[in-house]
């Protein structure tokens, strides 16, 4: 007589042998890195003093804000003034092209999900200007940036100095260009991503936000870059990275 019991013993095994061996298993939770989460860009004209970007789609609280304010000042001390909590990370305008640049760094409130940023002149802007607002998250609190550069350059393709990062870091990048004569945003400035980085300005290309790393060389600096579309070699452009730190 068949002894079924000894006959299906094998298959009745099976699930005992698979959980032993899921016991065994070392699983390598993947770390976390900083993240981008959402970008605004605002254009404003000439002869305004106030321009506001929104945060809108994706944001949930926490985040790290990057604010880059460009302008022409009318009266030679203007500079922009931002939400408390936000901090200016070169204390001195980079100059450009008879404009100023300044890069704020802030923190989203917890449970934020809609966020208005506004930057404020004393006076009128004397040329367009604009307002690029980025979030980022599982950036440290105590240390969230590191090796700020920024290059003035003439040209379609800007390089800017190494940034050193770690592998779950991220450096960020926003980038300017004008017609040879100086006229910004000029006829033909289009602005795409340099090797390694993503796009994040979607309805701007100049100015253009960008991030990005390198994943096959992460002990390397980044180096972050443009293109622009102008042929003419004599473009005139800024860039400016800085590496995000990674909670």
């Amino acid at each position: 007589m068949i002894d079924y019991f000894l006959l299906f013993t094998p298959l009745l095994l099976l699930p005992v042998i698979g959980l032993l061996a899921f016991a065994g298993c070392r699983f390598e939770p993947r770390q976390a890195e900083v993240t981008h989460v959402e970008t605004a860009v605002q254009r404003q004209s000439a002869g305004t003093s106030s321009i506001a970007a929104e945060l809108n789609k994706k944001i949930t609280g926490g985040e790290l804000l990057v604010a880059v304010v460009q302008w022409r000042p009318l009266v030679a001390t203007d500079e922009p003034s931002l939400p408390a909590g936000f901090t200016a990370v070169n204390d001195i305008p980079f100059p450009w092209n008879g404009m100023q640049v300044k890069i704020f760094t802030g923190r989203n409130a917890d449970k934020t999900t809609d966020l208005t940023v506004t930057a404020t002149l004393p006076h009128n802007s004397a040329a367009t200007w604009h307002l690029c607002v980025s979030a980022y998250s599982l950036v440290s609190e105590d240390a969230p940036i590191s090796s700020p550069v920024s290059l003035t350059y003439t040209g379609s393709t800007p390089n800017t100095p190494g940034v050193k990062i770690g592998p779950q870091d991220l450096v960020y990048a926003v980038a300017f260009a004008a017609d040879s004569n100086g006229t910004f945003p000029g006829n033909d400035n289009t602005l795409t991503a340099g090797p390694n980085c993503t796009a994040r300005s979607d309805t701007s290309t100049n100015p253009l936000v960008e991030d990005g790393k390198d994943n096959n060389n992460p002990n390397n600096p980044f180096v972050a870059q443009v293109t622009n579309s102008n042929p003419d070699q004599n473009a005139q452009g800024f860039i400016f990275a800085m590496g995000l730190n990674v909670a």
